[in-house]
């Protein structure tokens, strides 16, 4: 079975928000089941609450460790997940995430939710895996998460900025014929948990799409 990418987002109590995220932090660092590659953890700067992001080997075992490894953190007040089992990775800018927990690199990201109109989704699709490339902004994935109630797309871009990320987004991502909404979540905190190999494991299981002719 082909790893599966998951974005959990986890809804913390407050007050206890530091001791949550230690705790999460030392579970997913204990965490040795050979389904599931955690890859890394970020705060989210709307609020104090956590993201996940890992890939699972075998979905049969995903709720359990939602249960064992997250759910069990004191002050978990609630999960919830996004599946993505196609889309586009970008192998090059996915290697610059693994700089974002060090002193040397301390860029912007924000994942970007987006909502298609229902008969344009592969048109949207292929115009935001061909977005441009742009001097500020990175675009790490486009992965299609069309089960989800909440979105058809997820977005993980990368920037020196925050402000470059938001006026990308108004520029580029919401201006696609057939986008019909887009929720932008800034995330400037990083505890990187996998290696190399994981990384290379998921730029291989979502490869790049071949650049059409005549595109720019």
């Amino acid at each position: 079975m082909q790893p599966t990418l998951a974005v959990i987002d986890i809804d913390i109590s407050s007050g206890h928000d530091e001791l949550a995220r230690e705790q999460l932090l030392d579970n997913l660092r204990r965490c040795t089941k050979r389904y599931i590659s955690p890859l890394w953890v970020n705060v989210l700067r709307e609020r104090a609450d956590l993201r996940v992001v890992c890939l699972v080997h075998d979905l049969t075992q995903f709720d359990d460790f939602l249960v064992d490894v997250i759910r069990s953190v004191p002050g978990v007040r609630g999960t919830s997940a996004q599946l993505s089992f196609a889309g586009v990775v970008h192998g090059d800018p996915l290697m610059d995430v693994s700089l974002l927990d060090t002193v040397w690199d301390r860029r912007a990201a924000a994942t970007v939710l987006v909502k298609s109109r229902p008969g344009q989704d592969q048109e949207v699709y292929r115009a935001l895996i061909d977005l441009p490339l742009h001097q500020a902004v990175q675009v790490i994935w486009v992965v299609k998460i069309f089960h989800s109630g909440e979105a058809d797309l997820l977005l993980l871009l990368l920037g020196e900025r925050t402000s470059a990320l938001t006026g990308y987004v108004m520029s580029w991502v919401r201006t696609v014929p057939g986008v019909v909404d887009t929720q932008l979540s800034s995330v400037l905190d990083w505890h990187i948990l996998g290696g190399t190999e994981d990384f290379i494991v998921l730029a291989q299981r979502f490869p790049d799409a071949p650049t059409p002719s005549g595109s720019k």
